[in-house]
């Protein structure tokens, strides 16, 4: 039987054995643990016994029937499922060797390109626009103040 079966049967006699008895009971402990609901059926059949209650007994009934039926398997979404036997089945993807970037400073070949000082490749932004041959790069002077962390 679903949980909310067992639930719905435990509060019916939770309020049952409230209103004609007093007896506060736990309704999802009685719905979830044998033991706990086996004792307040005991405790229903007593009550019905003693003050003539009987629709306790009926309701205590009930409760033993419902908790002797097993909880079934709890459904797996149709998604879950899916995902994993994907992932089951799919190799392992081997990333490529990674390729050299021709555009940093370091895969090019000849020195005269690469500033030494900072180690920037010669900027090609003026061949774009028709300017032809390389602009010399005057050497830094040793003694002149450099811009680090802070504003001139």
């Amino acid at each position: 039987m679903p949980s909310n079966e067992k639930i719905a049967i435990a509060a019916h006699l939770h309020v049952l054995l409230r209103r004609k008895t007093g007896r506060v009971t736990d309704t999802e402990w009685m719905a979830s643990n044998h033991e706990y609901a086996a004792e307040i059926a005991r405790f229903a059949r007593e009550k019905a016994a003693e003050d003539g209650h009987y629709d306790l007994a009926v309701w205590a009934d009930k409760l033993e029937e419902i908790m002797a039926v097993p909880d079934p398997k709890p459904r797996v979404p149709l998604v879950q499922m899916v995902t994993e036997v994907v992932k089951e089945r799919t190799a392992p993807v081997v990333a490529p060797p990674p390729q050299q970037d021709r555009q940093s400073a370091r895969s090019v070949d000849t020195e005269e390109e690469v500033y030494p000082e900072s180690g920037f490749i010669e900027s090609t932004f003026g061949a774009i626009f028709g300017e032809e041959g390389h602009r010399e790069r005057k050497p830094r002077d040793p003694n002149a103040p450099r811009y680090v962390k802070s504003l001139r």
